[in-house]
């Protein structure tokens, strides 16, 4: 992963120093952010970064197949598991929190019902992918002045070979929805639906 993720090697050597040390901790796994498909229109501290469905551009590109699961969850969801996850007497060294899994042409028809329109749809296939390029976005001009073209695109292709792959496609024998109940997670319709439906 390090490999075609440079800021990978900083999660991974963090946790070899945790495992070597007498420090009680938990990773927290919940897949990718929702957040960034829906401010400023449902609420986050996320800031936007788009990636795959340009949602207010009604256009997408998707790695590979479109075909492989996706856990999507919001921030502020996470953040009310881990604080009561927090106050167990013992933590495991793993905990999942799932807020919706669709697949990314899944995502596409989600948000296409909510806005009432066909979007456009380009593939970027995994070789494409390999090279570090993807397909532009139309609002990815936007944040080139903090985020120039090239970085953007490897930082953003090395996320969509692991769409492919299934590193967000989630599949644990124990997640914290189940634990906590009565904490409901938001899915990806129930955002997309309040960001966007017209």
């Amino acid at each position: 992963m390090s490999a075609i993720f440079p800021p990978a090697k900083n999660k991974i050597d963090t946790l070899a120093a945790l495992e070597a040390s007498s420090l009680e901790y938990t990773s927290i796994f919940n897949g990718y952010f929702i957040d960034y498909f829906a401010v400023p229109k449902v609420q986050s501290y996320m800031p936007p970064l788009v990636l795959v469905v340009d949602i207010a551009n009604n256009f997408a590109a998707i790695p590979g197949s479109g075909d492989v699961p996706v856990v999507f969850t919001h921030t502020w969801d996470i953040g009310k598991f881990v604080a009561v996850y927090v106050q167990k007497s013992t933590w495991e060294k793993e905990a999942y929190i799932i807020g919706g899994k669709v697949t990314w042409n899944e995502f596409i028809a989600i948000a296409e019902e909510a806005k009432g329109t066909k979007f456009t749809v380009a593939t970027d296939s995994i070789e494409k992918l390999s090279k570090g390029e993807i397909t532009e976005l139309p609002s990815h001009q936007l944040i080139y002045s903090v985020f120039p073209k090239p970085m953007l695109q490897s930082f953003f292709a090395a996320f969509g070979i692991f769409f492919e792959e299934g590193l967000f496609d989630l599949k644990p024998a124990h997640t914290l929805n189940e634990e906590f109940p009565e904490i409901k997670a938001r899915t990806v319709k129930e955002i997309i639906d309040a960001a966007w439906q017209e």
